[in-house]
């Protein structure tokens, strides 16, 4: 067991966020993690256990680990606190992150890129920290050799730990393939959370690869035409042509076909997806995910109505979404069969 005095009268008061990232921190490790303040014991991998600490100015707190990788917790937990368990990040910490991530591939690619255009909640202005991910397109004007493949990747990977927790989506397309855009879309490279242990096996390898056709890149570019924004670059009409909108009723219908069977593992996702969905089919409105549930609730069913406010709290808060099953199966039915009509 190690035993370690701390000072914690730099970061307390602490507010949920911030312990929220101490429990997550202890969590990440086997061993047990526990804190002793004034003769009582709580459990340091328990928002409850953290939150009842209780420490005010300089209390002195005995922090006690113990299990097989005891030496690397103590040590991930006690840096944390001497950095001051860091307020939580925002809107403004990803702007400034993409705005570092356009600089570097403005260097990276110099003559041959046209642009960086963001896409997604992050442009939409409805991003959340805790849930959101950042997407953007990058244009080029020719193929990128293997070399600036790796270079554009490893940037991304390499910012992780500054980056939001569902990390970027980021996809090259070449310059040709924004005019009369083809559907699957060709693209160069495409990377995100998804990809990330493939790409630590084998960096090369995995660049090599990535490359073919993405149905989704239709919806990207019909995202940046409704709320997208030129990072660098020409602006989005002047590069990409208007997708067709069959195009980008299928990539919708990909996208949300097995909402009924995987609702359960994100409903958040799924069911302000489908609002979304329905708003193009009725309305041709491209909009964001907390738009499409805005919208859904004056335009859809009223028995929907519970299940979509629920998404659309669960998505403002990054709270967890409670809904009643069969209503929600309701919503995607009557959603997902307007969709497929033909």
């Amino acid at each position: 067991m190690i035993k370690k005095a701390l000072n914690l009268s730099g970061v307390t008061p602490m507010s949920r966020k911030q312990s929220e990232q101490l429990v997550n921190t202890a969590n990440q490790f086997s061993s047990r993690v526990e804190f002793e303040h004034l003769n009582r014991h709580f459990n340091g991998k328990s928002m409850l256990g953290v939150l009842c600490l209780g420490v005010t100015g300089s209390d002195p707190v005995l922090l006690k680990v113990e299990g097989p990788d005891e030496q690397e917790a103590c040590d991930a937990i006690c840096a944390l606190l001497d950095g001051g368990v860091l307020p939580p990040k925002n809107y403004t910490d990803a702007v400034n992150l993409i705005r570092y991530v356009k600089e570097r591939y403005l260097y990276f690619l110099q003559d041959n890129l046209v642009g960086v255009y963001l896409h997604g909640s992050l442009a939409a202005q409805c991003f959340v920290w805790d849930h959101s991910d950042i997407d953007f397109l990058v244009v080029a004007r020719k193929r990128l050799p293997i070399e600036k493949k790796i270079e554009l990747v490893e940037l991304l990977y390499s910012l992780a730990p500054e980056a939001p927790p569902e990390g970027f989506e980021m996809s090259v397309v070449l310059e040709k393939h924004c005019r009369h855009i083809p559907y699957p879309t060709p693209f160069e490279l495409h990377y995100s959370n998804h990809h990330k242990r493939d790409y630590e096996r084998d960096a090369r390898g995995f660049c090599s690869r990535m490359h073919g056709e993405d149905p989704d890149l239709v919806c990207h570019i019909a995202a940046l035409h409704a709320f997208g924004i030129s990072l660098y670059g020409p602006s989005v009409p002047r590069v990409f042509d208007q997708p067709k909108r069959e195009d980008v009723l299928s990539s919708i219908r990909l996208d949300v076909e097995d909402a009924a069977e995987r609702l359960h593992e994100k409903p958040v996702y799924y069911v302000l997806n489908l609002c979304r969905a329905v708003a193009f089919r009725r309305s041709n409105l491209f909009l964001s995910k907390k738009e499409g549930g805005e919208w859904a609730l004056k335009h859809m069913d009223a028995t929907h109505q519970r299940v979509i406010q629920a998404a659309l709290n669960a998505y403002e808060t990054g709270l967890g979404m409670s809904y009643d099953e069969g209503l929600a199966e309701s919503f995607c039915y009557d959603a997902l069969s307007e969709l497929n009509e033909t």
